[in-house]
């Protein structure tokens, strides 16, 4: 299939979903999940935004949070209800959250704004996880850095081996969209990518959704 877009990509991902999974879930972030939660009081509710699978969402639950996961690939949503039929999985999207305000103490969002077609979609997801968000609660994002001149690509990798939809950002940009969006920064750090392709580097946020 021939991927233009957001749409296109997860369109990819619902045709594709056992084997992206299996691609993909051999790797954990067990040791940011631990430092995310430290952020948070003992036992919180956490919405693992972008769930996939459900491989951080197990992850999550295991050190102990109460977590539901929200994907936009029904495919993707499958597989997580048949491998982990004991957690949480809705199929939705950022840009309208099925939850209501104030319902979750952190917002999970790995690897989950990179597909977004534009930045007030961006926005708009950003403030989705700020209503949903109590106040003073945790956003934990990670997203592909820019490294060239191109703020979108589509691009084949090896975890796809095929075309998908990405886009990319800076440390000013997404400073300025959290501030806009209702957010303290709280920290900002650029890493490899852990799947080994050096053309990819990722930045990792932690923000506190300001006290009202």
């Amino acid at each position: 299939m021939i991927v233009k877009g957001n749409q296109d990509t997860i369109s990819w991902y619902d045709n594709n979903a056992e084997k992206y999974a299996s691609d993909t879930d051999s790797v954990t972030f067990e040791g940011t999940a631990q430092e995310f939660l430290s952020k948070l009081q003992p036992n919180p509710k956490v919405l693992d935004a972008g769930c996939g699978s459900g491989r951080d969402t197990a992850t999550l639950s295991e050190l102990g949070a109460e977590v539901i996961g929200i994907d936009l690939s029904s495919g993707l949503i499958q597989v997580a209800k048949a491998k982990k039929p004991h957690l949480t999985f809705v199929h939705g999207s950022f840009l309208d959250i099925p939850f209501p305000d104030n319902s979750f103490d952190g917002v999970w969002s790995h690897a989950s704004l990179v597909h977004l077609d534009t930045l007030d979609e961006v926005k708009t997801a950003l403030q989705e996880f700020n209503r949903v968000l109590k106040s003073g609660g945790c956003l934990y994002v990670l997203v592909k850095k820019q490294t060239g001149t191109d703020k979108t690509a589509v691009v084949t990798d090896s975890l796809s081996n095929h075309d998908r939809f990405f886009r990319y950002y800076t440390e000013d940009e997404l400073a300025e969209l959290l501030k806009i969006t209702g957010y303290k920064l709280d920290s900002m750090l650029t890493e490899d990518d852990v799947h080994g392709r050096d053309e990819v580097k990722w930045i990792k946020i932690f923000a506190q959704k300001i006290v009202n």
